[in-house]
């Protein structure tokens, strides 16, 4: 990998390398057993010992001797050298206990106990228990059951689930420098402050639901309202720095999410001859709130690219976009323009969307007959929010085709008169600005290039056959299906110039993209 080089050499280069290894020992007991005709128990007792490790080095000169050597004693200058080691490990014991009456009523309870080695020592266990329950309405009472209802099933649950801290956030310790002050070594203290008191992550959620057949099941519906709430999360909070830290490790707020899962399944055509058509559409939607953070803070940084600030603000949804807007005219709401531009009103940055999508959800409809099976899948985002630097540079640089308006002769001809009010006369703008000028004045403007991240994608295309069985009992096979299948084959979307399903960074910071590459078709 070729980095920086120093011109008065030969070259440069830079070497990393990182490992990664995880183990994990477990040991399970279980039990099934039908104690009457009308009672089965069964249950599990188990163990687990997970041990990961990683690792990572690398060494880097902007000098090499010899070109097309890139190896360290070829450096004409002191190479820099990095080197990072991480180990974590967690015990569990778990079990469960479950009993069902009649094949009508289930009722299951769940506990795990950790104790991880990211948490303080003596206060690094955590237990977390969970019970659901299931009972089939349709068999409890037969008569509930009709010409048009066929099957009846409600169920609920109620769980907590804990979760450790990452590796080494207990103590503030120094980190090595590479590079020598003379010939002797240098430390500097860690920016962020640690929390020897670290609390484990707790999560309390309950479920309901329900499961519906009719028409002899020929629609079912299985549909479940959730509610959770995390506390004690464990987030790097900013500090001042004059303090001498950037961040510290902490326990702190309430974040909560509610939603709504839902899939209903339809067979529109069972014909005798073995034709059937199948559609299934699922949807989910989900709502998020900051409940809380630490005592005296009022929002956290998720993360930054350019001119936003991705935020959770108490009070707010998770995932805020905190940008600057245009100047506006505060009568008409139509841009208020200076010399032909529009302008940044950098004063007043505020929220210009949430990169949480309404709702998303999927429509499959699959048609079979005989050995021959069709099906398509499309995938529906709703709403949510994307800032798209791509698009920013693109536009400022002028290599997008929607950069050619009011160039299409020129560089200047025949120039833009921008849609607004003349922030000097108050009136309608008729003032003529090269695209160049327009253009490169949107740079780094939050609003410019905020998109509605709503698409429609062909998620999957398949056609297949069954071959037939003399084929596959000549190849000693039981089975066989040739099929073409193609995947993101199509795209509808208002987003401009990139794919808005895309992968930019891993975590919780979405919503912004840069030179991200396209899904693959």
């Amino acid at each position: 990998n070729i980095g920086y080089s120093d011109l008065a050499y030969d070259g440069a280069f830079y070497h990393f390398n990182n490992t990664g290894n995880e183990n994990n020992t477990s040991l399970l007991f279980t039990a099934d057993k039908r104690a009457k005709s009308w009672l089965q128990l069964s249950g599990t007792l188990g163990a687990n010992r997970r041990y990961a490790t990683y690792g990572s080095n690398s060494a880097q000169t902007d000098a090499i001797t010899a070109p097309g050597i890139y190896n360290l004693a070829n450096s004409a200058k002191s190479p820099t050298v990095n080197e990072y080691s991480e180990r974590r490990q967690t015990n569990s014991v778990y079990g469960s206990g479950s009993f069902t009456l009649a094949d009508v009523w289930t009722v299951e309870v769940t506990g795990r106990n950790d104790w991880s080695s990211t948490l303080p020592k003596g206060e690094n266990s955590y237990f977390y228990p969970s019970i659901n329950t299931s009972l089939v309405l349709t068999d409890l009472m037969p008569s509930l059951k009709n010409r048009v209802l066929s099957y009846a099933k409600i169920r609920g649950a109620i769980a907590n689930v804990g979760n450790d801290a990452d590796p080494y956030q207990l103590a503030t310790t120094y980190v090595g420098q590479a590079n020598k002050f003379g010939s002797l070594p240098q430390y500097t203290y860690n920016n962020q402050l640690a929390n020897p008191t670290l609390k484990p992550e707790n999560t309390n959620s309950s479920e309901v639901g329900l499961e519906l057949g009719v028409f002899n099941n020929r629609a079912t519906l299985d549909a479940s309202y959730y509610s959770k709430a995390t506390t004690n999360e464990i987030v790097s909070l900013s500090l001042a720095r004059e303090t001498g830290f950037s961040s510290a490790a902490l326990n702190a707020g309430k974040l909560t999410n509610k939603g709504i899962e839902a899939q209903l399944t339809i067979i529109p055509i069972q014909l005798a001859n073995g034709f059937q058509w199948t559609t299934t559409f699922n949807y989910s939607a989900n709502r998020s709130k900051l409940i809380s953070l630490y005592p005296g803070v009022q929002n956290y940084l998720i993360g930054s690219t350019w001119t936003i600030d991705e935020e959770a603000r108490v009070g707010q949804p998770y995932g805020d976009i905190f940008a600057t807007p245009y100047v506006r005219d505060s009568t008409t709401g139509e841009l208020l323009l200076s010399d032909g531009l529009p302008q940044n009103d950098a004063g007043n940055r505020r929220v210009l969307g949430n990169v949480n999508p309404k709702w998303v959800g999927g429509w499959n409809n699959e048609v079979r007959w005989g050995r021959f099976t069709a099906s398509a899948l499309l995938d529906f985002h709703r709403g949510g929010n994307i800032y798209s630097v791509t698009n920013m540079f693109g536009q400022y640089t002028g290599v997008l085709a929607s950069s050619i308006n009011g160039r299409q002769v020129d560089w200047d001809n025949p120039g833009l008169v921008v849609h607004g009010i003349d922030e000097a006369t108050g009136k309608e703008n008729t003032v003529n600005v090269t695209a160049e000028n327009y253009y490169q004045s949107l740079f780094e403007n939050g609003e410019a290039f905020l998109y509605d991240d709503s698409f429609v994608k062909l998620r999957e295309l398949r056609v297949g056959i069954d071959l037939p069985s003399g084929f596959t009992n000549r190849l000693k096979v039981s089975s066989a299906n040739l099929a073409f299948v193609g995947r993101n084959l199509w795209t509808h979307t208002k987003v401009p110039n990139i794919d808005p399903e895309f992968t930019y960074t891993t975590g919780n910071y979405q919503g912004a993209e840069f030179a991200a590459l396209p899904t693959t078709r």
